[in-house]
C-alpha cells in the first residue's frame, strides 16, 4: 500500500511539473521580447514619415450586411458556455466603412459580436487579396456585447467560452465581413472626416474597483459627404453587459440602441460602434434601470452627448489615411493558477492556439485611432495622459478594443498582485508589465 501511494504522489509530482510552470517576472523593458517589438515600431514610423501626402478629396462608402445564418442553432458567447438562443431580439451585423485618400485605401470592420473571432480573421486574409487588397489595410473592432452569435471560434478554449463551433456561423460572419468591404468600397463618394469628444460619466462604472478611476469619454469621427450623406464611427468604454446570462437571445446590447438611435436622427444616414477601453469598465444606470431598459436609456444618452457637439464639428476633406500595423512579440503565456503559478505555455498554446498579435494604428487625419488585440482598460489611457500627449502633437487619440486577435484582458499593471478579480486573475493571460508594454508602444506612435 506505501508503494502504490508512493507511486501515485510521484505521478502527481510529475504531472505538476509537466503542466505547472512558475510565473516569469523579469522586468519586461529588459525582454528581447519588449525590444523586437519597439523596433518594429520604430519600423512601423520610418514607413509612415516616407509616406506621400494626398493631395485628392477623401473618398469614403460604408456597408452593413446580416451575419446570422438561418435555420442554424447557434450558442450564445457570453458569460462563459451557453447553448443556443432563443430569440433573436436584435439582428447582428457586419459594418464596414472604405477610406481612400487617393494614394491608400483603409478599411474599419466591426461585428455585432464579442470579439472578433480570428478564425475569421484568418479567412479575411485569403479572401481580401481576391479582390486586390490585404487585411492590413482593415482595422478590425467587434461591439462586445455578451449576447451575440458564438460558434466561430475552433480551439478547445474557443469551443469552452463561445461555444460548440459551427462552420455555418463562421462561414456566414466571414462572407457578411467580405460583402461588407466589397460594397463600401464601391459606393464610395467624396467626402471630409472630423473628430469630437465628449463625456458621459453617469453610464460608465469602474468594474473591478468600487467607486475606481473610469475613463468617461464617448469618442466619434463624423464623416460628412458632398452628395448630402453623413456617418458617425463611434466608441465607449462600458462592457456591453447591460443584460445578464439569464437571457439566452441575440442582442447587440446598449450598443445596438446607441446606433439605432443615431441612425433614427435626420442628420445621421449611417452609423458604426467600435468596443473603446472596456476592460475594468462596465455599464452603469444612474437611475437603477436593468436590462431591456437600462439598454434603451443608455443608448439613447450616448446618442444624445454626440449630438451636442455634431453641428459645431468640423471636417477636413484632404486628408492622408492609412493603417499601420505593429507586431507584437509576446512572452511565452502567463495564466494564472496561483500568484506566482502558471499554466505552462505547452498547455495553453494546445488549448487557445497561443499569443499573437499586433496593435493596429490607423492614421485618418488629425486622428490616431489605435485597435489593440484585447480587452484594453481606459485606465491605461488616464495614467499615459494619451488625449495630452495627442493635442501636444495636434491630433486627437483614439482606441478599440478586439483587433482581430484576442491575448486576454491588458489593465493596469498595478493591478497585478494587489487584485483578485476575474479580470486580473483568469483573463490576463500575458503576465506582468503588459499595461506598459503597449501604452509604451502606444505613446511612441503618438509621438511620431
Amino acid at each position: 500500500m506505501v508503494k502504490k501511494i508512493s507511486y501515485f504522489v510521484a505521478g502527481l509530482l510529475i504531472l505538476a511539473f509537466v503542466l505547472i510552470g512558475r510565473i516569469d517576472r523579469t522586468p519586461l523593458h529588459s525582454t528581447e521580447e519588449y525590444k523586437n517589438t519597439i523596433l518594429n515600431t520604430d519600423n512601423i514610423i520610418s514607413a509612415i514619415h516616407k509616406e506621400v501626402s494626398t493631395q485628392d478629396t477623401l473618398l469614403i462608402g460604408w456597408s452593413a450586411k446580416s451575419i446570422v445564418p438561418k435555420g442554424v442553432s447557434l450558442p450564445v458567447a457570453g458569460y462563459g458556455f451557453r447553448t443556443s438562443y432563443t430569440i433573436i431580439r436584435d439582428s447582428l451585423y457586419a459594418r464596414a466603412f472604405a477610406f481612400d485618400d487617393g494614394i491608400r485605401e483603409s478599411f474599419v470592420l466591426t461585428l455585432d459580436l464579442m470579439i472578433f473571432p480570428i478564425e475569421v480573421r484568418k479567412r479575411l486574409e485569403k479572401l481580401l487579396p481576391t479582390i486586390g487588397l490585404t487585411a492590413d489595410q482593415v482595422l478590425f473592432s467587434a461591439i462586445h456585447t455578451h449576447n451575440g452569435m458564438g460558434g466561430f471560434d475552433p480551439s478547445f478554449l474557443g469551443s469552452v467560452s463561445m461555444g460548440k463551433y459551427s462552420e455555418e456561423a463562421t462561414q456566414k460572419i466571414t462572407e457578411a465581413s467580405f460583402n461588407a468591404i466589397k460594397e463600401a468600397r464601391n459606393t464610395k463618394s467624396k467626402g471630409g472626416v472630423g473628430f469630437l469628444q465628449t463625456e458621459s460619466p453617469d453610464w460608465v462604472r469602474n468594474r473591478i474597483v468600487d467607486g475606481g478611476r473610469k475613463e468617461n469619454s464617448i469618442r466619434a469621427i463624423k464623416i460628412s459627404r458632398t452628395d448630402g450623406k453623413q456617418a458617425v464611427i463611434t466608441t465607449y468604454n462600458a462592457h456591453a453587459t447591460c443584460l445578464n446570462m439569464d437571457f439566452w437571445i441575440y442582442s447587440r446590447d446598449y450598443p445596438g440602441e446607441f446606433i439605432d438611435h443615431l441612425e433614427n436622427k435626420p442628420s445621421v444616414d449611417f452609423a458604426m460602434y467600435c468596443a473603446g477601453m472596456v476592460a475594468s469598465h462596465g455599464p452603469n444606470s444612474p437611475h437603477g434601470e436593468k436590462d431591456f431598459e437600462m439598454i434603451k436609456h443608455m443608448g439613447q444618452a450616448l446618442s444624445d452627448s454626440i449630438f451636442v457637439k455634431w453641428e459645431q464639428t468640423p471636417v477636413n476633406y484632404v486628408i492622408d489615411a492609412s493603417i499601420h500595423k505593429v507586431e507584437v512579440d509576446f512572452r511565452p503565456s502567463q495564466v494564472r493558477i496561483e500568484k506566482n503559478l502558471k499554466v505552462r505555455d505547452w498547455v495553453f498554446k494546445m488549448a487557445s492556439g497561443g499569443l499573437q498579435g499586433d496593435i493596429t494604428y490607423f492614421k485618418l487625419g488629425d486622428i490616431d485611432w489605435f485597435g489593440t488585440p484585447s480587452d484594453f482598460s481606459g485606465e491605461i489611457a488616464l495614467d499615459y495622459k494619451f488625449d495630452s500627449l495627442a493635442k501636444e502633437h495636434n491630433k486627437n487619440f483614439m482606441l478599440s478594443s478586439f483587433n482581430g486577435n484576442y491575448v486576454g484582458y491588458i489593465t493596469c499593471d498595478a493591478y497585478y498582485d494587489s487584485l483578485h478579480s476575474y479580470e486580473i486573475r483568469e483573463m490576463n493571460w500575458v503576465g506582468p508589465e503588459y499595461g506598459a508594454y503597449f501604452g509604451d508602444v502606444i505613446e511612441k506612435l503618438i509621438r511620431n
